[in-house]
């Protein structure tokens, strides 16, 4: 008997490689079906660069991802209340083989130039290891920045810092992050970054965001550690708003 299925067309893949193509097929449907519940439109997405704005006051998102060769997951949720126009509040939850992690965080508005296109927030967030004795893993501090050039192309810039605890060793380092959005279509976004930190772990993200509807974004990421091991990964993710 034949399998009448999507997959079957990928039996040729290893077990393993079939199970983590099921799960992103799993985790982006799961939420298409929220995002055809709710008024969705662009946001961060699987990128780590950040941009210089904010949710609308009365607004939320939802981001998540999964990377399949690391086994990696993502889950964020952030929303402005009407009460506070100008905070951002949210929290991230990464769980992969090596530890479950939860990350509050605040984002707020400091300047923007309507006129020529720039937005600069501020963002602050702390990890906690919720299966360790000892749970508190870090905080990042940072200041984006974003560059509206013209109405296809934007520009994001990041600046900051991070205290992390590495192995049991306190570490406190500069970090940085470049990105640009190119609006190919009205259905289609390409992006790019580079990010590190001062003597640490340096790396680039590249994919095409697509734009179902005004409802829902699907993002395909291929990343690559340019220190170390020189990992390659390939992330896919999902943004809906509310």
């Amino acid at each position: 008997m034949h399998k009448h299925t999507f997959l079957a067309a990928f039996d040729w893949l290893p077990a393993s490689r079939q199970r983590a193509l099921r799960r992103n097929l799993i985790f982006i449907g799961a939420l298409l079906v929220l995002g055809l519940l709710s008024k969705a439109f662009a946001a961060g997405g699987s990128y780590v660069v950040d941009d210089g704005a904010i949710n609308a006051p009365g607004e939320c998102n939802i981001d998540g991802g999964y990377t399949r060769s690391t086994s990696h997951t993502t889950l964020s949720a952030a929303c402005t209340s009407r009460a506070m126009p100008n905070l951002q509040w949210g929290a991230a939850l990464e769980d992969d083989p090596e530890q479950t992690q939860l990350s509050p965080q605040l984002k707020g508005s400091l300047w923007a130039w309507q006129d020529a296109g720039v937005e600069i927030a501020w963002a602050a967030a702390a990890h906690i290891a919720v299966d360790r004795r000892h749970p508190f893993d870090g905080a990042d501090l940072g200041l984006p920045l974003t560059w509206q050039a013209s109405q296809t192309l934007r520009l994001n810039l990041n600046a900051g810092w991070a205290h992390a605890y590495d192995d049991g060793e306190q570490n406190h380092r500069l970090t940085w992050g470049t990105g640009l959005e190119y609006r190919l279509a009205d259905s289609l976004t390409l992006l790019a970054e580079r990010y590190g930190q001062q003597g640490g772990d340096q790396a680039w993200q590249a994919g095409p965001r697509v734009h179902l509807g005004q409802q829902v974004d699907v993002d395909l990421v291929v990343g690559r550690n340019l220190t170390g091991d020189r990992d390659r990964w390939l992330t896919t993710g999902a943004t809906l708003r509310f």
